[in-house]
């Protein structure tokens, strides 16, 4: 790893999750679809519940939740970058960046961007927003945020993705202060061949035959998954020289829970090693790694070593490892 140790390390800091405000449970009677078979749905996908946001509670809301409550912990001097990772934004323009640096009243000289990037974002994000802070060569924290409100694309009587998605946010602080996971290595991949599989008609400019809302081919999605996650984790191994046993957590997109599970039997992986909060949290989009990120590196210990897997819509997909540094500065 002598090409990412010759440059300044950077570390994830701290993560906040702010979750949508109501719990919406996979039964019939929530859903409001007769046919819906919650024992059914949690066999299949794993996902008893999500949270989804409030009549009133748009992605900008969550993700400044999110932003404020990262900002008023951190001990950092000022915010050099601050990158949005979303698909739902509250208006086509401006972006979401936008209008939190208004709220958070951060400083002019912050480089502000949105990326619309789906369950791949947090890879992508961590990737652009390290490369900004190697170039800035400052104190000052960059801070990403992914976040969601996928339920307001959802069709309502589409049992196969209305059971799978929840909205939320996650605010993430890197810096070059030495506490948290210290960024390893990053690697992006895409193949917008599969850009049919997964698409919300009706939610821009582009008109659509198709009623509104997220059209998802499962099988294209399983299929992708499946043939390159696998390529890209042993690719990410044999560029770093690292084994599989050797790292610590795999924390891989929250699709589902077979996925994962699949993912996990295909690469000989411990139920250790994978950890999952489908359950509660279901698909949240790119939030969901840094979502399940946050809950695990309570159980890290110094010298673990984490990998952050991330696919899906573009297709595009991605792993980011990150070394566990403690809980203070050294």
């Amino acid at each position: 790893m002598s090409n990412v140790l010759s440059m300044p390390d950077v570390y994830l800091n701290s993560i906040v999750v702010v979750q949508g405000e109501r719990i919406e449970q996979n039964d019939a009677s929530t859903l409001g679809i007769a046919d819906a078979n919650y024992e059914r749905i949690v066999r299949k996908t794993g996902v008893h519940s999500r949270p989804v946001a409030g009549p009133d509670q748009y992605t900008s809301d969550l993700a400044f939740a999110a932003a404020q409550q990262l900002l008023a912990a951190s001990p950092a001097t000022g915010v050099s970058a601050l990158i949005v990772c979303t698909q739902t934004p509250d208006h086509l323009i401006p972006g979401v960046s936008s209008r939190i640096h208004g709220r958070a009243k951060l400083a002019n000289d912050c480089l502000v961007m949105d990326i619309n990037q789906g369950c791949s974002g947090f890879v992508l994000g961590t990737q652009t927003v390290v490369a900004l802070q190697r170039s800035f060569a400052t104190e000052k924290s960059a801070i990403l945020i992914n976040a969601d409100t996928y339920s307001r694309l959802l069709r309502r009587d589409d049992i196969t993705t209305r059971v799978l998605f929840g909205d939320a946010a996650t605010a993430c602080e890197f810096s070059t202060r030495p506490q948290g996971l210290r960024f390893l290595y990053c690697r992006s991949f895409a193949d917008g061949s599969g850009y049919d599989a997964f698409v919300a008609h009706g939610s821009a400019i582009r008109p659509s035959e198709q009623a509104p809302g997220i059209y998802m081919d499962g099988t294209a999605i399983f299929n992708f998954a499946l043939r390159e996650v696998p390529k890209a984790v042993e690719t990410a191994l044999s560029d770093t020289g690292l084994s599989i046993g050797q790292i610590r957590k795999f924390v891989f997109h929250q699709a589902n829970d077979f996925v994962t599970s699949q993912l996990a039997k295909k690469l000989r992986l411990s139920d250790e090693q994978v950890p999952n909060n489908c359950a509660y949290m279901g698909n949240t989009v790119s939030a969901s790694v840094p979502i399940l990120l946050a809950e695990q590196m309570a159980l890290l210990e110094p010298g673990d070593i984490v990998m952050t897997v991330g696919f899906g819509v573009g297709l595009s997909w991605g792993v980011a490892l990150f070394e566990y540094a403690g809980n203070s500065p050294a």
